[in-house]
């Protein structure tokens, strides 16, 4: 019920505060696990996934913060996956499998951390490894304007212009490396920068595809 209240309040919030623009939402598949692997700009980032996509999403969350009663007790209501960030361990990372392979939607942030600058910095070769395993289509998600909205420094998130962008499902067999799978989704979510369709993939193991761009949101 409480993720339920919180998806309604961030569409609103979208709506008003960030004025947001959402595109290819109807490309996360409507059943089915998937995994939506997005860059990541700020705190607004759950909120602005979890209100543009058409299907409730899961994260995952860093153990400690199950130490803190209330913040535990709510992202315990919203179904979060606890992980020790550093390096999970085989149970978790095999939870996590289970849990698309079960068919839910979860939502990852292979950066590690938030941008300092608005860029899209590279992805760690974690998301190669469980998108391989699991076998679900992954998405990506650009979202632009978050860290304007919210940066680093600052406590509290202020008003502006957010755009969260879904790009095409795409499924990674075991003949792919963990950095190449890694490589290629970072270079589909640059690539939606550029409208909402990302140009057709050329040979996975390009790396020049992942060539830096300048604005917010690049590399």
């Amino acid at each position: 019920m409480l993720y339920d209240i919180a998806r309604g309040f961030s569409r609103l919030a979208g709506a008003l505060v960030w004025h947001w623009t959402v595109t290819g939402a109807s490309r996360v598949p409507s059943r089915g696990g998937v995994i939506l692997a997005s860059n990541h700009q700020s705190f607004l980032d759950v909120l602005l996934i979890g209100g543009a996509c058409p299907r409730p999403v899961r994260y995952m969350a860093r153990r400690t913060l199950w130490d803190h009663p209330v913040l535990g007790w709510l992202i315990t209501d919203w179904k979060a996956i606890p992980v020790n960030r550093d390096r999970p361990g085989k149970d978790e990372l095999r939870g996590i499998i289970d849990t698309v392979r079960g068919g839910e939607v979860l939502a990852l942030f292979p950066e590690g951390t938030r941008t300092r600058d608005g860029s899209v910095g590279e992805l760690r070769g974690g998301i190669g490894f469980l998108a391989r395993k699991a076998q679900v289509p992954v998405v990506p998600v650009l979202i632009l304007g978050a860290f304007r909205a919210w940066p680093r420094e600052r406590k509290f998130p202020g008003p502006g212009r957010v755009r969260v962008a879904f790009g095409r499902p795409v499924v990674y067999d075991e003949t792919w490396e963990d950095r190449d799978v890694a490589a290629d989704i970072r270079r589909r979510i640059l690539a939606l920068r550029d409208g909402p369709d990302e140009p057709r993939p050329g040979p996975h193991r390009d790396e020049a595809a992942c060539a830096p761009h300048g604005g917010e949101g690049a590399a």
